[in-house]
């Protein structure tokens, strides 16, 4: 009985070898059929064994490309399926004490609490470090003018909805014009609950506007694990999206 080599590793003994000349005087139709008929004329004989490890070798370049379309079809699906589901928040945390220590579980709690966890998502940032004195300091000529750059890019385009930040970084943001001014993000009754809590800072043009709520004293903000005690939120996003995101947070944290 012939004997097999391991499958994939070497090439297993045929009993006659392709005519390559004549193959290539075949029409593509007769070629195919030429191969079929050497191939089975090659495992005439074999055990049913050493038929799979023949058929496994003779196919290995079609099964390893097969493979690799599979693997990135399901890559690919679930990236498109990641992207697409509805977002519960997205939020960005400025001069966040140590990233490892933030709490994750606190911001997936609040989206099973609200019942938009399951086939939804959540886009998290706390890689963002942004000072008010940099800023007044003149940015651009600092090593982290870039972080500026990059931040203010992306809260500009609508895609954070809030931000947790500590008074350095709300000094910063709202040295960028990052905040929408709270008596115009905000409807009336939401403006109502968290009156008391509104902080001002000064814009762009140096003039003193509402643009932060202070939420230092919030269980839920503790739990996230910051880094600093003193934690205030603001406002980036201006599209229908961004506005019923914080209407859910904002009813979440203040019932």
């Amino acid at each position: 009985m012939r004997h097999m080599t391991p499958e994939l590793e070497e090439k297993p003994v045929e009993k006659n070898q392709d005519d390559r000349l004549e193959m290539k005087s075949l029409s593509r139709k007769d070629r195919r059929k030429y191969k079929k008929e050497k191939l089975r004329e090659t495992m005439e004989g074999m055990s049913k064994g050493e038929k799979f490890k023949y058929l496994l070798y003779y196919y290995k370049e079609v099964l390893i490309i097969a493979t690799v379309f599979i693997i990135f079809g399901a890559w690919l699906g679930r990236t498109i399926y990641n992207n697409t589901r509805p977002l519960t928040i997205s939020y960005v945390v400025i001069n966040c004490g140590n990233q490892l220590e933030f709490n994750l579980d606190t911001m997936e709690n609040y989206a099973k609490d609200i019942g938009k966890y399951k086939g939804c998502q959540i886009k998290g940032d706390t890689n963002v470090v942004i000072s008010g004195k940099e800023y007044a300091q003149g940015y651009e000529g600092n090593g982290n003018s870039q972080i500026y750059i990059n931040f203010a890019t992306m809260a500009t385009s609508n895609y954070y909805d809030v931000i947790f930040t500590d008074k350095d970084g709300a000094d910063g943001c709202a040295a960028l014009d990052i905040f929408y001014p709270l008596d115009k993000y905000l409807d009336a009754e939401t403006y109502a609950k968290v009156k008391d809590r509104i902080v001002v800072l000064k814009g762009m043009d140096g003039k003193d506007v509402e643009m932060a709520i202070d939420v230092s004293d919030l269980q839920f903000i503790k739990d996230l694990n910051l880094g600093y005690d003193d934690v205030y939120i603001g406002f980036p996003g201006d599209e229908q999206g961004n506005h019923d995101r914080v209407q859910d947070f904002l009813n979440y944290l203040f019932p």
